[in-house]
């Protein structure tokens, strides 16, 4: 048997051949346990796609039990910072989500991401995936202070591992921009748009698709800052705001406005489309239409009205088309009452007979239904009309005033205790 038949000299065994024997059922037992090892690591893998699949289907319960046995199984054979939890305590949190259990989820999740600072380091991209999950997970708890902490937290990781000139930081940049935007605060995406912007202009050549559709998302982001769009629920969200790189600018330092920047992000893109799609009307009346709102909503009627009558004339071999966008006044923004999303249980309606002037001004507003009878959201309804901003209509080509232009507003109703 191994370790058993040495060689001989001179009638007694060698001290060097036992020792070979020896260190041969050592590696054979070594072998043995890394082959058993790697089988074991490949079933959990497979374990793992399965129960992704399950949680796919919806069955957050048994996923959740099931990787939990894996967890503690990891736990007691390798330790609590084995590379292979960071995987499973994810699945575990998006198990507790489905659960409709975020404060477990965000342990779950904030667990993924102490292992993986364990194995790959403080400030390395492997954690971005947690940080995301652990702001959705807090964002469901209502805990938005800490939610926004690990969104920037995300930014700022890829911010100091890509530097601030690298266009692959553009997608993490748009993340944060989504996150501040879904929480009313654009001022703080205005920032980061005027960095992406800027980027964008230094990396990605004036021809790239990626460079106009940038432009596009930049205008809304400056016109947001300016007119913030109106959901009827108020979802503001007072969380403090650092945003990584950003450096207050110096006293009496003179920054362009939301208008200038976002014309000339609308003028990049009607350049643009003229360049490469100038056969195509479609595309370049929708060019050309938004940079003409633009100066409408920014109150410059008489550049909005000039550019109108250009756009009315060009889509003359389209006329259902020009009759869609002219034959009445388009809403291009009104600020309506809004309430907290918890006090919905039935809605009220207010509907308003406006008068719309040739140059898209509200100059007259009739109660036409008020139900249920509510002075104040009358009231209130009527101000912000009377503040509305609407492309005018048109009639042969010149702009004209239109009466008894509809306005309904739905608002939600307290129950009634």
């Amino acid at each position: 048997m191994l370790g058993k038949t040495v060689n001989t000299y001179r009638g007694k065994p060698r001290l060097r051949d036992v020792g070979f024997g020896i260190f041969g059922i050592a590696w054979f037992g070594i072998l043995w346990l890394s082959q058993a090892a790697i089988a074991s690591e490949a079933d959990f893998n497979e374990q793992l796609v399965e129960l992704q699949t399950r949680l796919e289907l919806g069955e957050y319960a048994f996923a959740a039990n099931e990787v939990s046995n894996q967890i503690s199984d990891i736990r007691d054979v390798k330790g609590n910072y084995d590379r292979g939890l960071t995987p499973r305590y994810l699945l575990l949190g998006d198990a507790q989500m489905g659960l409709n259990e975020p404060v477990e989820a965000a342990e779950s999740y904030t667990m993924a991401l102490h292992v993986t600072r364990m194995n790959a380091g403080l400030n390395t991209p492997e954690q971005l995936d947690s940080l995301y999950k652990i702001s959705d997970a807090l964002q469901a708890t209502g805990d938005f202070e800490n939610a926004n902490k690990a969104q920037e937290r995300a930014y700022a990781i890829m911010l100091e591992d890509l530097g601030p000139n690298n266009p692959e930081l553009l997608p993490s940049m748009l993340n944060l921009i989504k996150w501040y935007e879904s929480n009313r605060r654009y001022s703080a995406a205005k920032i980061l748009y005027i960095d992406a912007f800027t980027l964008a202009k230094k990396t990605i050549p004036p021809h790239d698709p990626r460079r106009v559709e940038l432009a596009r998302a930049f205008a809304l982001g400056m016109r947001n800052t300016v007119f913030p769009p109106m959901s009827g629920i108020a979802n503001f969200r007072g969380f403090s705001i650092q945003v990584p790189g950003y450096e207050e600018p110096l006293p009496f330092a003179s920054t362009p406005s939301s208008y200038a920047m976002g014309l000339t992000a609308l003028i990049n893109v009607v350049d643009f489309v003229e360049t490469h799609a100038a056969a195509d009307l479609d595309l370049v009346t929708a060019a050309k239409l938004n940079l003409a709102d633009w100066h409408q909503l920014f109150g410059k009627e008489s550049k909005a009205i000039r550019m109108y009558r250009e756009i009315w004339e060009a889509l003359a071999p389209k006329r259902e088309k020009r009759a869609n966008i002219f034959d009445q006044p388009k809403l291009l923004y009104i600020r309506l009452p809004e309430f907290a999303e918890e006090d919905i249980e039935k809605a009220g309606v207010v509907k308003l007979l406006l008068t719309v002037s040739y140059r898209g001004r509200v100059t007259g507003r009739i109660s036409q239904e008020v139900e249920p009878e509510n002075n104040s959201i009358e009231f209130r309804t009527r101000v912000a009309a009377r503040d509305a901003r609407f492309r005018p209509a048109f009639q042969n080509g010149e702009p004209v005033t239109t009466r008894d232009f509809l306005l309904t507003h739905f608002y939600p109703l307290r129950e009634q205790r």
